[in-house]
């Protein structure tokens, strides 16, 4: 029984795996999925087999891309609520001072950094910085919300000393940088964003092709940072949402409980 559901959960992690690359292109066929996805061809060919009977990837000339059941699925993805609204219109502002650069707002989630929001531009062509995409490794988001934690832990790639060093700098300028080493061609700066209680929830971004670009924008990312925090800050929390303590009965047997009891 044990052997079967690490069975499954291999199927599951082979199937998101490939569904992952797939959400990065818009086709890809099947030697380079099975390749990214580190899966066997036959396996990544027969869970693609199984994805398009489900609707969850299409085929077409033997090229592979998301379905419309995981677009379906993903609409009703809405994470971060809070900051997304609180961010609204310090982003709208940012976009008007960095021209065509691209904006995001990203937050850490089960160990990666996930983009949840922000306003896409010219990188799209190299990188789409859309909600529900992953930041490879290193991205200057990373490293900041790396840098704001009670114990900043070494990203991959860093000496001891060498990340020491960095996130000296970056709680010091409340800045990280990324120069075309996350992804080649991309270089951004990310500032971080904090919750009414001061701790670091996200960061902002602002990502060009142009490297000259990011340096006259440190002080705009800074500011929409700033902006970002005070506004969630403000926003009321949430309420709680009322606990069940049992199956809710319809409202036929409700009717029926309520005639038999004449203490009702």
């Amino acid at each position: 029984m044990a052997r079967s559901g690490a069975e499954g959960r291999g199927v599951l992690e082979g199937a998101f795996a490939l569904m992952e690359v797939l959400a990065h292109d818009d086709e890809v066929g099947l030697t380079r999925l099975a390749s990214d996805a580190a899966l066997p061809k036959a396996t990544a060919h027969r869970l693609l087999g199984q994805l398009v009977a489900l609707g969850a990837v299409q085929s077409h000339e033997g090229r592979y891309r998301l379905g419309p059941r995981t677009f379906r699925l993903g609409q009703a993805w809405h994470p971060a609520r809070a900051l997304r609204a609180a961010s609204a219109q310090p982003l709208r502002e940012l976009a008007v001072v960095g021209g065509g650069v691209s904006l995001s707002l990203s937050v850490p989630e089960a160990g990666h950094i996930i983009v949840v929001g922000g306003m896409r531009g010219e990188v799209d062509e190299v990188f789409p910085l859309r909600s529900g995409v992953v930041l490879p490794p290193g991205s200057a988001a990373e490293l900041v919300l790396a840098a704001a934690a009670p114990v900043a832990e070494r990203p991959a790639g860093w000496t001891g000393a060498g990340w020491a060093r960095e996130v000296a700098g970056i709680r010091e300028r409340g800045l990280a940088f990324d120069y075309r080493q996350c992804v080649d061609a991309l270089s951004c700066v990310a500032a971080p964003v904090r919750s009414a209680s001061g701790r670091v929830v996200a960061a902002v971004a602002v990502t060009a092709l142009d490297e000259k670009l990011i340096p006259p924008l440190c002080d705009a990312v800074s500011r929409a940072a700033s902006m970002i925090s005070a506004r969630l800050a403000r926003l009321p929390e949430p309420a709680p949402k009322p606990r069940r303590t049992g199956p809710a009965l319809n409202r036929n047997a409700a009717g029926v409980t309520a005639a038999a009891d004449p203490a009702r």
